[in-house]
């Protein structure tokens, strides 16, 4: 950490409030300027930092409590505080869910540094710690387990689409693609996605942690967290000089997935740099499925995989961190990925027979394919003082191209080349942020330039552009939030022939017409945390805000993936509005570490002009495109929760997790699309040794019975697995397997739902990973983390 300059410069300070004034009476909110501190006995102020014992990182969840006022005040996301009371400080509180509550005797100083011990409260194998971060209250930290795929899968509440190694779709309470913000660092992450069957390209174990942000309306996360956002955190700065490594291997029995990383720091004074890489290779999925229907014919798997979903990953990281007591904390991070994945026949046109046979080698790649890569520069600057300041710039460049075996889409020529989807997307960020102990305010722009082509036309060269003012007032515990977006959308015309049965030239087929509109949204929004007695506490949020719809809703025009649904965007689609309400109820310990602890979220929110698909009367006019699908809005409601209960029993651990979720569009009554149903989730944990545990886990999922129009019912499962896990000093051991009786289950928000294929069969894996800190006099160890 570096030190924070004392509130004695009168000029500055009171220069710096008279402009975040200014920008909050836009808002129409009014702040009232602190008092001058004292140099008294027990002083009037009280500054400095909230670290997490554990590395150093800032603990940005934490509250302060000065004594004897009893006044609170939250720690910003740099972990820096500024309490104050009248008549004088003479000892402080400070109190972070899942870490020890810490006094502090201020005996006359004026900057004190408190150091947090984490208790170490493990809520099944999602660890609930509270968040990190000061600009989104409601953040809750998620432990990784084994790749990404299964960290999101085990958390209430969150549900991932596999789209092979590093492209991952998550899907929040019901939500994913452009309603769902994907952030690193702050930073929202681009690269096609409007589909549920496009990805994002991360490596996690590249990354110093995960948290999950539930719920629409978020002030720092961008119109985009309508469903809430993924935020991957940035490597810290290490809390010495000193170097640490981490690195892990792995081996999945079943579909043959294995793969290594590699991430080391090293620091020396206020110089850190880092580098990391990830590589994985993984084999066509094995099902428990012999055979499956596809629109009215029957095709059948003789070696129970689904063929050519193999493919590998490569990911990378190098950057530095550059902390100077004048100028503060300066970041820079160069990430590139590249996935090569396999795509299923009949994911990309009607599958063939021949096509389903396999050819004995799991980890070849074959047409249809896809090829994704994506490089990324991004940088940070923070200068603690009166007012915090944090700048973030952001350049990255995505390209997904998707090759197939040529077939026309109607009665046209067949296209000369395999190419059906190229999609370029270069995307640039900025955001300047000013922080003060009453608020916060600040500024965004984001630029996304699409380019296209292809056989298989799905959208025309577009472009977007968004400028977001944001401002937070924190008022006793409460904070007010308020964002306002001018979003500028754009795209060009393409045209096609028409032709009829004999390839004669018909007509034109307008697949694209250009437009230029700009579109209006925002947030409003209130948070305040309340504690009750009988050792609980909770918070609770009211929002309002609008988003303007996605590039893909208002311009796509084209047979997505050849599965007979024509996808037709909507120029005419105006900014969704919603109401949300949510709140969470814990427990939270005494003295003494409660044997039993619980935690509670729930949510309602009413939708105006809710976008979603929604089947027509009308068939494409390309011969054999079948019916249309367009984006409309229309009034949506949607209701849901989730719940985490642990309890010790003796020297064991019974967790219980679950989620409910309801998504209905008031017009019709029916489900919206992709609704996940009731999910259950217990683990068991007993330890065999003071290395030793082992663990019994159990997924139950009900049937899926809340679906939109012309969508099936999924069959509910029960899915049983174990794991047996060996920790050292330095290394860990983890042997586990998932689905053990081989269920044929489907994943209702899979896209092998709609072919009637069980999307992953049983599996077995073991992981070794080791985790190293090495100081410059001493060696110490980091717990290890999978």
């Amino acid at each position: 950490m570096f030190p924070t300059p004392l509130l004695d410069n009168t000029a500055v300070y009171h220069e710096g409030w008279r402009t975040f004034i200014r920008l909050f009476s836009v808002m129409g909110c009014v702040l009232m300027l602190p008092p001058k501190p004292s140099n008294a006995q027990s002083p009037e102020w009280v500054h400095g930092h909230v670290v997490h014992d554990d590395g150093g990182a800032p603990c940005g969840d934490a509250l302060v409590q000065a004594w004897p006022c009893g006044a609170a005040f939250p720690v910003n996301s740099q972990g820096r505080f500024d309490a104050n009371c009248p008549e004088g400080i003479d000892s402080l509180s400070v109190i972070a869910h899942g870490h020890k509550v810490v006094a502090v005797a201020v005996q006359g100083r004026v900057h004190i540094d408190v150091r947090l011990t984490s208790l170490g409260v493990d809520l099944a194998h999602a660890l609930v710690q509270g968040n990190t971060s000061g600009d989104a209250p409601e953040a809750i930290s998620v432990r990784r387990e084994g790749d990404l795929m299964e960290t999101l899968d085990r958390t209430a509440g969150i549900r991932s689409l596999d789209l092979g190694a590093g492209l991952i779709q998550p899907v929040l309470r019901g939500l994913m693609g452009t309603r769902v913000a994907v952030l690193e660092d702050g930073v929202p992450q681009a690269g096609g996605r409007w589909g549920a069957d496009h990805g994002i390209l991360v490596a996690p174990e590249l990354y110093d942690g995960v948290e999950w942000v539930p719920g629409g309306g978020h002030i720092w996360l961008g119109p985009a967290a309508m469903g809430g956002g993924l935020r991957l955190s940035a490597i810290r700065l290490l809390s010495e000089s000193g170097e640490r490594t981490r690195a892990g291997l792995g081996h999945r029995f079943g579909d043959g997935r294995h793969g290594f990383h590699v991430l080391h720091q090293r620091r020396s004074g206020g110089r850190q740099w880092h580098l990391g890489v990830s590589a994985s290779r993984f084999g066509d999925r094995n099902v428990p499925q012999k055979e499956f229907q596809y629109i009215g014919r029957l095709f059948a798997l003789p070696d129970a995989r689904l063929p050519n979903t193999g493919g590998h990953g490569l990911h990378m990281v190098a950057g530095g961190r550059w902390i100077d007591e004048a100028y503060g904390q300066i970041s820079l991070d160069i990430r590139a990925s590249q996935v090569l994945q396999g795509l299923f026949p009949g994911i990309v046109g009607i599958p063939d027979q021949s096509d389903l046979l396999g050819d004995g080698r799991p980890y070849d790649v074959a047409l249809p394919q896809q090829r994704a890569q994506r490089w990324q520069v991004a940088g940070k600057w923070i200068k603690p003082g009166p007012l915090d300041r944090t700048v973030r710039l952001s350049i990255s460049s995505n390209q997904r191209r998707e090759s197939a075996p040529p077939h026309a889409h109607g009665f046209g020529p067949e296209p000369d080349t395999d190419l059906s989807l190229l999609l370029n997307e270069f995307h640039a960020f900025a955001e300047g942020r000013w922080q003060g102990i009453h608020g916060a305010f600040g500024v965004q722009v984001e630029w996304l330039d699409g380019q296209t082509d292809g056989w298989e036309f799905l959208l025309p060269n577009h472009r977007r552009g968004r400028l977001s003012l944001m401002g937070e007032w924190f008022r006793g515990r409460s904070r007010f939030g308020a964002r306002v977006d001018a979003v500028h959308a754009a795209q060009n015309g393409h045209v096609e022939p028409l032709y009829a049965a004999d390839g004669s030239v018909v007509g034109d087929d307008v697949r694209a017409t250009a437009f230029e509109q700009a579109m209006l949204g925002g947030t409003l929004s209130w948070y305040r945390p309340w504690t009750l007695g009988l050792g609980m506490k909770g918070t609770w949020t009211a929002t309002v805000y609008s988003r303007a719809p996605g590039q893909y809703a208002l311009g796509a025009h084209g047979i997505h993936h050849g599965t007979f649904r024509f996808e037709q965007g909507n120029q005419d689609l105006r900014s969704e509005h919603s109401v949300e309400m949510r709140g969470s109820l814990r427990s939270m310990d005494g003295p003494e570490p409660s044997r039993v602890q619980w935690s509670v979220q729930a949510f309602a929110a009413l939708h105006s002009g809710f976008i979603h698909l929604t089947p027509t009367a009308q068939f494409a006019p390309i011969a054999h495109a079948g019916q249309i699908y367009a984006f409309q809005g229309r009034d949506a409601v949607r209701v849901g929760g989730e719940f985490n209960l642990q309890g010790d029993i003796g020297q064991s651990t019974l967790a219980v997790s679950g989620s409910l979720l309801g998504q209905w569009a008031m017009e019709t009554g029916l489900g919206l699309p992709f609704t996940p149903p009731i999910e259950v989730r217990s683990e068991w944990t007993c330890p065999l040794t003071d290395r030793f545990t082992a663990s019994v886990h159990h997924r139950a999922l009900a049937a899926a019975t809340l679906t939109a129009r012309n969508e099936a019912s999924t069959p509910g499962a029960s899915l049983w697995g174990a794991a047996l896990t060996w920790r050292g000093a330095h290394t860990a051991f983890t042997l586990e397997g998932d689905n053990l009786m081989n269920v044929a289950w489907l994943d209702h928000a899979s896209a092998y739902r709609a072919l009637g294929l069980v999307a992953q069969g049983r599996w077995a894996s073991l992981r070794f990973t080791v985790d190293v800190n090495r100081g410059d006099d001493h060696d110490s160890t980091q717990q290890t983390q999978q």
